[in-house]
């Protein structure tokens, strides 16, 4: 990911010529699916993937100087992990929520004890991914009143996969507009393209 100026923040979006070439390595999302290796060690059930879930959060955020009220809720083998410290949130999430993401990734790495990924963890700090939601849906929306109303694919900055989830999502049931999933690597950008506009042989829909 391209380094952010520190007095310039990057455009939420930005409109993009579709008739010069696409870029190299352009599919679909498709909500970031992973594909589950084989698990050899017993499945744990709701107590203990509560427990074992709560106990990995605490021992991380305090190794790293915080003290923090972790509670969770589980259903089936997805965990959400609620956390609140009472300052330095900012360091937790980070500025576009990448710190939050990694820790999220490290969590079910532990979780799953390196492997696999039987059981999902979703993290959220003082409310961040929350906020972000809203904050991605309305993005979503403005940018497909604006390819419409242009006539003119956009595209966002580079966005994580639960952040580019989140544009697909919100703009699945919109007739007017198709989302694809632009690059390759873990951050990627989210491309909004009237409906109209003809398919090109290397895009792939994401809705």
């Amino acid at each position: 990911m391209p380094p952010a100026s520190e007095t310039e923040a990057e455009p939420a979006y930005a409109a993009r010529d579709t008739m010069s070439r696409p870029e190299r390595g352009r599919r679909m999302d498709r909500g970031e699916r992973h594909r589950a290796r084989p698990e050899t060690a017993p499945d744990m059930n709701a107590d203990e993937l509560s427990s074992t879930s709560q106990r990995l959060t605490e021992e991380l955020l305090k190794a790293m100087g915080f003290e923090p009220r972790v509670s969770v809720r589980t259903e089936g083998n997805r965990v959400d992990v609620t956390v609140e410290v009472d300052r330095d949130d900012d360091l937790l999430n980070g500025r576009l929520g990448e710190t939050r993401q990694a820790l999220q990734h490290l969590l079910n790495r532990f979780l799953n004890r390196g492997d696999g990924s039987r059981y999902h963890l979703q993290l959220e700090v003082n409310d961040f991914w929350q906020r972000r939601e809203v904050e991605l849906a309305d993005l979503a929306k403005q940018m497909a009143e604006d390819a419409v109303t242009r006539n003119v694919e956009v595209v966002t900055g580079y966005l994580n996969s639960q952040e580019r989830r989140m544009i697909h999502v919100t703009l699945k049931e919109d007739a007017r507009v198709r989302t694809f999933s632009l690059g390759d690597g873990m951050l990627k950008r989210v491309a909004v393209a009237p409906a109209s506009f003809p398919e090109r042989t290397e895009d792939t829909s994401a809705s």
